[in-house]
């Protein structure tokens, strides 16, 4: 079923719309997004945002992972979408080139504080916050991306505004407010890439959706052209062009969770531009005994588009090597695997990488040139003369290579693990997967909380 309007589509979609195959997708998404925000607990800028965010003693409103305390419904997403992107292992959406999970699962634990929603309520609404990003992302993209901006803030603000309205249960003129308010609240610079801002991004657009649908309920008003005016949200952030403005007059045609690229997962807790490259390297890392020995040069052949966020050749930080694929690909070969610990400042450091980087050529390959999926061609030359190819043209984690049932829990117990919290992790893995058919998210929340 197709909607003309926004408001229309965000309201009416029903539980039997979305085909079970991407209500299974969606539950495996919000899974995914809730182990991320537990890893995230345990990273450099939960400290920060702890100090800033809520405030002691503080009592209502929604409860802060990790701590004994609680803060404003705002607050609260801001603190756990900041947390879900800390490592940049949460999932991703092409073609909206964002991260959908961590906007729109915090912003929507926080309403469910308030709205009480039963678990099924809570996957519709997902999955009405990811047509709306996916939707922008079709309108606007490649161009909105190529002009700086970080789709995950700019589309995710609205996105999750929309999510939160449909679960806060909106009516059709409140909802149009939500979007307004929202979309004047949108922002997300793609310089800050590599540092504590970027993961702040997604904080920023889950905060600004549940403050925008909580302001719209109180009566707060905004205008009802944001979306499309000549100086409203489309023609503002893309002001160079490259704008399919049919793409905003229908909604709920395809829904997004069933495209193909409409969510993925992550395998490696790095930008998704390096992910075909980093399974590449681990293919050809089989072919050697001693790749620090035996490797005497390395070349990376890459899509256009992959050269817009892998901004490092030599980080300094582990989070500036989550953008280099020259780092990525020189941890695979050297240590056989990318996990959690691959980005530690330590690890970034080693003389054995910063010698096999220096070794390392990335350029763009004629083919896999437009691939938008992030293909790459790694190939090898050894010390004695072998070489060796390999070309991945789809990561792990989209939709035709999703997560099996053992790569779900394994992630989610890595990421519990890394977060240093005594949460009881299988239940809360199994009350998740089970989401679309619990009465209640309660139960979810106070294992949350601990």
């Amino acid at each position: 079923m197709t909607y003309a309007t926004l408001d229309e589509f965000a309201l009416s979609l029903k539980h039997e719309d979305v085909p079970p195959q991407g209500r299974k997708l969606a539950v495996d998404a919000i899974t995914d997004c809730v182990a991320c925000i537990l890893a995230g607990f345990n990273t450099a800028l939960a400290k920060p945002l702890l100090a800033v965010v809520g405030g002691p003693g503080e009592t209502g409103g929604a409860a802060l992972i990790g701590t004994k305390r609680t803060s404003s419904l705002h607050d609260a997403a801001l603190y756990h979408g900041s947390l879900g992107h800390a490592l940049d292992y949460d999932d991703g959406s092409h073609p909206a080139y964002a991260h959908p999970s961590t906007v729109l699962v915090p912003a929507l634990l926080a309403a469910a504080s308030e709205a009480k929603p039963s678990g099924s309520e809570f996957v519709t609404a997902y999955v009405v916050g990811l047509e709306v990003l996916g939707r922008l992302g079709r309108a606007l993209n490649l161009q909105h991306y190529k002009n700086g901006w970080h789709a995950t803030s700019t589309f995710g603000s609205i996105a999750s505004a929309v999510a939160v309205g449909r679960l806060l249960r909106l009516s059709a003129g409140q909802m149009r407010m939500a979007v307004g308010i929202a979309a004047s609240a949108s922002s997300g610079l793609r310089v800050n890439f590599g540092t504590m801002t970027k993961p702040l991004h997604a904080g920023y657009a889950a905060r600004n959706g549940v403050l925008a649908a909580l302001l719209a309920r109180e009566g707060f008003t905004a205008s009802t052209e944001a979306l499309s005016h000549r100086v409203g949200f489309a023609r503002v952030f893309n002001a160079t062009g490259g704008i399919r403005e049919a793409e905003l007059g229908t909604w709920g045609e395809t829904l997004e969770i069933v495209t193909d690229f409409g969510v993925a997962l992550k395998l490696f807790p790095s930008c998704a531009a390096t992910h075909p490259a980093i399974e590449a390297a681990l293919i050809l890392r089989r072919r050697l005994i001693d790749p620090v020995r035996e490797i005497a040069r390395v070349r990376v052949g890459a899509c256009e588009i992959s050269q817009e966020p892998l901004i490092y050749r030599q980080p300094r930080t582990g989070l500036e090597g989550k953008f280099s694929m020259y780092y990525c690909v020189s941890a695979a070969l050297i240590d056989g695997n990318v996990r959690l610990s691959t980005f530690t400042d330590q690890a970034v450091l080693r003389d054995e990488v910063k010698d096999l980087i220096s070794k390392t050529t990335m350029e763009v390959d004629d083919r896999v040139r437009d691939d938008k999926e992030f293909a790459a061609v790694v190939a090898i030359e050894t010390v004695d003369g072998r070489r060796f190819e390999q070309t991945v043209h789809l990561a792990p984690g989209k939709p035709a290579r999703w997560f099996t049932p053992e790569q779900m829990i394994d992630k989610f117990m890595d990421c519990h693990r890394a977060s240093g919290l005594t949460l009881d992790a299988p239940t809360l893995f199994s009350r998740l997967q089970s989401l679309d058919e619990a009465p209640s998210v309660e139960p979810i929340l106070k294992l949350l909380a601990g």
